[in-house]
């Protein structure tokens, strides 16, 4: 018994139910557990299968290894320490270099890999599978290749290099066939770049050391012509040098301190004969003066003196004034001071002539000066040729002393082992154990899950689309309770089209003019009119004069419109044909445009919402308008809340469109046009086909707009007669009542 539901309540659309689907698959459980178990012996027999490889990792660290002590400039120190950073990029570079073919063939050359067989695929031979393949051409022939390069090929297939995230590590992992050759080859690939990266620091050394030698042989015969054009000028100028200066130089300096000492000795002895003479022609006593007292003869002639003043002395004692030995000695000291005199003016005459002599030293040292200030004043101009020459050599034999230095360092840089290179091992790949691939457990567990996963997998699809043939078909599942209840919906359908709809016969004369013309068209848009006098709404029939003009008219919208057809006699011709056609697997949808309003959403079990008018103002999005009936799989695009002038222009205005997107999604659109005929063709001008609904009364009216239609040549036409015994509003009672 179908649930009960009043005009205008919501009712859920029919809809998948979950917990059926998950109930069904259940059912499957003893083909899941087989499937399972198979996934389980696959993976069993896979991992006896495959070969173990192993997979052995050494890690690099990439970072500046240079040191102040091994730096050639020491100036530079600062630079060097800022540009020696590293970031990703260069680690990045240092990846490529590690993964280049340029290692790549010295690892081989090292271990020599091309003699091992799983390097060398045509040590072993070509089987029969290999030649077939490539006879077909797939791959490439390895005999066309040396046993290096198919060495290098398998090398770098196996090679895997990584950076660690977020270090400037870089991980090395090679996996081979036995693990001694694995971990050999990622040992011997991480040295090898490591001294690579020394040598790519001594060749640059190399060529800077050759360059150096190249200058500095330049260099040295420069130096030797520029020392020669400075000696040879020198020579030339007269320009020679003394200990710290030219000789030029050197004499008027030394011929400027000998007039000095000249002058000074003249000065000097001058001042020593005034003296004197002063004492001579004064009073004063001459044994005041150094000069007199520093003579020989005066000691002499002062001590006889003093013996002759002893004896006058001792005279006197004895003698009278007037005594001749008195007078004798008085005499004798007379004599003595005359001598002492006579010897001053000979020390004044000597100092005089001492002074003269001074002088005329100091003249002729001046004269001399003077020349040699004249002959210095003209070589000025060769002396400045002269230091032009100089700083040349100077320059020259300076930038030589650099370049032998930096020649002599980068002989000490010389050997790639001296290099600080950019990378070291942190990390040398072990023998392993165990494989790396496969691992039994893990594979096995993953197989058998997988299995597990793909069964239910079909198992769930299988029920989904079996739920949905049912729902196809007619039959809902509900799961508004358990166990799951299931009500189908063809009763219902069925009711609605045995529902009888009683009308009086049409008048005689029109029946058998309009009887006569067939019923299906033989061709597309041939238009065909037929007129039937029945007592019921003949849905199986309206589904086969639909099905017929969808199948050989290629039609897909259907109009129904009415003629004073009273209670909505429209809405129940809409609904039976769109149940019809949705039985037979179409998807079909009712577009209700009849503005003065339907029974489509009590009919459908749809509750009232937005429609198209909501639907082309903008007020509603397309999802919103579309409803599901009850009882099939029928979509309604109601009208909507907005019945106003505005909102019907609108909704006729965009018809076309609508009823073309419409179109792309469902088979079959089946439109309710409502009391439209009498008034506008809109609706009836953008369908294929049109089904006249109309009372008794109206029949000849109708007859003649369904003649007029036929007479169009563009659609197909039919009339249905409708009696008033059946009302809209007592069949769709009849429909959603238990």
């Amino acid at each position: 018994m179908t649930p009960t539901i009043a005009p205008g309540e919501s009712q859920l659309s029919p809809a998948i139910s979950i917990v059926e689907v998950l109930y069904g698959v259940a059912r499957h459980k003893r083909a899941i557990g087989l499937a399972t178990l198979l996934a389980f012996g696959g993976g069993l027999a896979l991992v006896n299968v495959l070969k173990p490889v192993y997979t052995a990792e050494a890690q690099v660290l990439i970072e500046n290894l240079e040191t102040p002590f091994d730096r050639v400039q020491a100036a530079n120190t600062v630079a060097t320490a800022s540009g020696g950073a590293v970031d990703d990029r260069v680690v990045a570079s240092q990846m490529s270099v590690v993964r280049s073919d340029d290692l790549g063939r010295r690892v081989v050359a090292t271990l020599h890999l091309e003699q091992n067989a799983e390097f060398n695929v045509l040590l072993n031979g070509l089987g029969l599978p290999a030649k077939v393949k490539l006879a077909l051409g797939f791959g490439e022939d390895p005999r066309l290749k040396t046993p290096e390069v198919r060495a290098l090929d398998h090398y770098t297939n196996e090679l895997s290099v990584y950076q660690l995230p977020q270090s400037n590590v870089i991980g090395i992992k090679y996996t081979a066939a036995t693990p001694e050759i694995a971990a050999e080859i990622a040992n011997t690939l991480a040295e090898t770049y490591v001294m690579a990266t020394r040598e790519s620091q001594s060749q640059p050394t190399e060529r800077a050391r050759e360059w150096l030698s190249q200058q500095i042989d330049t260099l040295r015969g420069k130096v030797a012509r520029s020392e020669r054009a400075v000696e040879e000028f020198r020579t030339k100028a007269g320009l020679l040098r003394g200990a710290t200066t030219t000789l030029g130089a050197q004499q008027i300096s030394e011929l400027s301190s000998q007039i000095t000492v000249a002058q000074t000795a003249s000065t000097e002895a001058q001042a020593r004969a005034d003296a004197v003479g002063k004492l001579l022609s004064g009073k004063g006593s001459i044994e005041n003066s150094s000069e007199v007292l520093a003579s020989a003869t005066i000691q002499k002639l002062k001590e006889q003196r003093t013996d002759a003043t002893r004896r006058l002395a001792e005279l006197s004692a004895t003698y009278l004034p007037g005594h001749p030995k008195i007078i004798a000695a008085q005499g004798e000291i007379a004599d003595i001071d005359k001598q002492m005199r006579s010897e001053a003016h000979k020390i004044v005459t000597g100092l005089e002539d001492q002074a003269r002599i001074a002088g005329a030293r100091e003249a002729a040292l001046r004269a001399s000066l003077e020349t040699m200030k004249t002959r210095e004043s003209a070589s000025n101009l060769d002396d400045v040729k002269l230091k032009a020459l100089e700083r040349d050599a100077a320059a020259d034999r300076a930038l030589l002393e650099t370049l032998l230095a930096r020649y002599a360092e980068a002989s000490a840089r010389l050997d790639a082992a001296a290099q600080p290179g950019l990378a070291r091992i942190i990390q040398s790949a072990p023998v392993l154990s165990a494989p790396s691939f496969p691992k039994r457990g893990p594979l096995v567990l993953l197989i058998t899950l997988a299995g597990l996963v793909v069964a239910t997998g079909f198992a769930f699809l299988a029920e989904i689309m079996a739920a949905a043939n049912r729902i196809t078909a007619g039959v809902v599942e509900t799961p508004t309770e358990l166990p799951v209840r299931k009500v189908s919906m063809a009763p219902a359908v069925a009711e609605i089209q045995r529902e009888p709809v009683m009308a009086p016969a049409p008048p005689a004369s029109l029946v058998q003019p309009l009887a006569s013309l067939p019923r299906l068209p033989a061709k597309p848009n041939q238009a065909i009119a037929v007129v039937e006098h029945e007592a019921s709404v003949a849905g199986g029939q309206m589904a086969t004069w639909a099905d017929g003009l969808m199948r050989e008219a290629s039609a897909s919208r259907f109009a129904i419109t009415g003629m004073n057809t009273g209670d909505g006699d429209c809405s129940v011709a809409a609904v039976v044909l769109a149940r019809a056609l949705a039985a037979q697997g179409r998807r079909v949808i009712i577009a209700d445009l009849a503005a003065a309003g339907s029974w489509l959403e009590t009919l459908c079990g749809i509750a009232e919402g937005p429609g198209i008018a909501d639907l082309v103002t903008g007020a509603a999005p397309f999802t919103k308008v579309i409803g599901r009936d009850k009882f099939s799989t029928v979509h309604l695009l109601r009208f909507g809340h907005d019945r106003s002038e505005r909102a019907i222009k609108s909704v006729n205005d965009r018809m076309e469109s609508v009823l073309a997107a419409l179109g792309q999604t469902y088979d079959a659109v089946v439109v309710n046009g409502g009391e439209r005929v009498a008034d506008e063709t809109a609706v009836v001008e953008r369908c294929q086909a049109v089904l006249v609904v109309a009372p008794v009364s109206r029949f000849s009216d109708a007859a003649a707009t369904v003649q007029a239609l036929a007479r169009t040549g563009q659609r197909a036409a039919r009339l249905v007669i409708a009696g008033q015994a059946g009302s809209a509003a007592e069949l769709a009672r009849r429909t959603v009542s238990a």
